[in-house]
């Protein structure tokens, strides 16, 4: 698909970060998400999945890159190929299910067969009927650009102009994912849960940071006590009572990372080590590498919720990863992953899976609430009339301090942890994202994390 650069970057003109206004039209208009499609999705690293889940040469993951369903296979070398779902025939599926193991993949309409690494090994009436006149090394599978893994998360783009995964992640990227990745050996429990929501992906994902909701959305979770009896984890409990039913005025921190990532951060005490003494949720942080690798500020970080930009949820204290997969502007799928710690003892663990499983996806008692919400705000999108009023991401303009300091490896925003820095940290990537036309102009233009404007202190 050939996008108009110029419509693009129409598009991105919905954003006013500075003022945190955006324009409704990007939530519902077919054309803007296909130009996103384009813009961000085709360039993106997006998570495929984790290294527990292929760990076996012949190993397969079947997930999507924006539309386009990739094949995530461990090959014979044990190297980890991302091959296009799609016979270069005919373009049919060569492969139907969501995972397994294989040895080949074949194309069940002319019989086609590909090698673990993509290559085109088998084709029905070779000599009979294409007389061997078909180059072989020509016609394999299309494969992503770049595949690498991070602390066991396997991601990949489908631009070869894309930087390195680290570098895209950003020291904030990865500091984000440590704080997921250390807590132990984590393994992705068999079967992703997944269910469509009439919603935007772009409210989905802004709504993992947003705190603000959490007091009214959440009430009725709240006044049934669930929190209270599947939370895993003191500090995290006592930091849920302490806000049931009202606004979260603790301080915070949000995290920053070039090209869109974003972490929110609730900060421990200084006495962190006796309040986590019994909490086998925080244990982890007392293993003297760790401390010395996050510092003296990092190691009381209690980052709750991550974004890798554009789609990527890592719910840190759930156990869970969750990707919004676009299905168009007005439906997003929901996949969640959902681990267990071979590091801890069986009765942790079975609070880990009591707590995702009363908690999010289609049956939680948190997921229900917002996805009524999500679907909503995007039907509030779609009218000509509705579209005349920009939505307020406003709150904290002008507040909070931009901190770039020894204490940490990133830039960092100190402000009450209830706030909206990271919305529009978030869509000001997003526009710079649909207005740049390669990857050599994103990073050339693309405003760095300690150089965003959201407070007073901001340098």
């Amino acid at each position: 698909m050939t996008i108009d650069l110029g419509q693009a970057r129409e598009a991105a003109q919905f954003v006013d970060a500075d003022q945190g206004l955006i324009g409704r039209k990007i939530f519902s208009d077919q054309a803007i998400y296909d130009m996103e499609m384009e813009q961000i999705f085709a360039r993106a690293w997006l998570f495929m999945c984790h290294e527990t889940q292929i760990a076996n040469p012949g190993d397969f993951f079947q997930t999507v890159m924006g539309e386009d369903k990739v094949l995530v296979c461990r090959d014979k070398d044990s190297g980890i190929q991302v091959l296009l779902n799609t016979c270069r025939h005919r373009g049919n599926a060569v492969c139907r299910v969501d995972h397994g193991h294989a040895t080949s993949f074949m194309c069940t309409y002319h019989g086609w067969t590909y090698d673990l690494k993509g290559r085109l090994v088998g084709v029905p009436g070779f000599k009979e009927v294409y007389h061997e006149d078909l180059d072989f090394k020509d016609w394999g599978l299309g494969k992503a650009a770049q595949v690498e893994s991070y602390k066991g998360f396997v991601f990949a783009t489908l631009d070869p102009d894309a930087p390195g995964l680290e570098e895209y992640l950003g020291e904030g990227g990865k500091f984000c994912i440590d704080n997921f990745a250390d807590r132990g050996d984590l393994v992705a429990i068999d079967g992703v849960l997944k269910f469509i929501e009439p919603c935007n992906w772009k409210f989905a994902m802004d709504n993992d940071q947003d705190f603000y909701h959490a007091a009214i959305t959440h009430a009725s979770s709240r006044l049934s006590g669930w929190g209270q009896q599947s939370v895993v984890g003191n500090v995290a409990l006592r930091q849920q009572q302490q806000n049931t039913g009202r606004i979260n005025t603790n301080p915070g921190t949000v995290i920053l990372a070039d090209y869109g990532h974003v972490g929110q951060s609730l900060i421990l005490p200084e006495d962190w080590e006796d309040v986590v003494e019994n909490d086998p949720a925080q244990s982890w942080r007392k293993d003297p590498e760790i401390k010395q690798r996050y510092g003296k500020l990092g190691i009381r970080l209690n980052v709750g919720n991550v974004n890798i930009f554009p789609n990527t949820w890592f719910a840190t204290s759930w156990y869970s990863l969750i990707i919004r997969q676009p299905r168009g502007p007005m439906a997003t799928e929901m996949w969640y992953f959902n681990f267990l710690n071979r590091d801890a003892t069986p009765s942790v663990n079975a609070r880990i899976r009591n707590r995702f499983v009363t908690g999010l996806g289609p049956a939680g008692m948190m997921e229900q609430d917002d996805g009524d919400n999500w679907g909503n705000s995007t039907s509030g999108t779609k009218t000509s009339a509705f579209r005349r009023y920009p939505l307020h991401y406003g709150m904290s303009v002008g507040h909070g301090d931009m901190i770039n300091d020894e204490l940490t490896r990133f830039p960092r925003i100190e402000d009450l942890n209830v706030n909206e820095h990271y919305a529009r940290w978030t869509y000001r990537a997003w526009a710079e994202w649909m207005s740049a036309s390669s990857w050599t102009e994103l990073k050339q233009n693309h405003t760095p994390a300690e150089k965003t404007f959201t407070g007073p202190a901001a340098p």
